[in-house]
């Protein structure tokens, strides 16, 4: 099964309560309940990149952290890995194999399976989210 195959086979009702717990486990570290999507990417993105946050960045400063996170989190499910670096010292990223289009839901489902297999070993969450 491909890594992408076995991402959207995870359980919707299993993806929830694992994203619930997510979220709580967010919520004792940062004080700040309901964690969007693109606020978890953001933490990733700030992690990632090993700068600390900064309080005024800009709109375009922070697409950049969002977008590099997404690829951090799709590499921890096997979908992209790191190629190199560029001039700017920025990642480069490849994709391990070819991603249909997919509907709004999935990305979603996706997404946040993405995200919970970054953080397991964070969280301890003895629930794999797929293989």
């Amino acid at each position: 099964m491909s890594h992408l195959a076995a991402a959207l086979a995870l359980d919707p009702a299993v993806l929830d309560a694992r994203w619930a717990r997510l979220q709580a486990w967010l919520a004792a570290r940062f004080g700040k309940d309901a964690v969007s999507i693109e606020g978890v990417l953001f933490l990733v993105g700030v992690q990632s990149e090993g700068g600390g946050y900064a309080p005024r960045l800009e709109k375009d400063a922070k697409e950049r952290i969002i977008l590099e996170a997404s690829f951090v989190v799709f590499e921890a499910l096997g979908l992209y890995r790191r190629a190199g670096m560029d001039a700017e010292g920025a990642w480069l990223w490849e994709r391990t194999e070819d991603l249909p289009e997919l509907p709004a839901d999935a990305q979603e489902r996706l997404l946040r399976t993405a995200i919970l297999r970054y953080f397991e070993p964070y969280t301890g969450d003895p629930d794999g989210a797929c293989s």
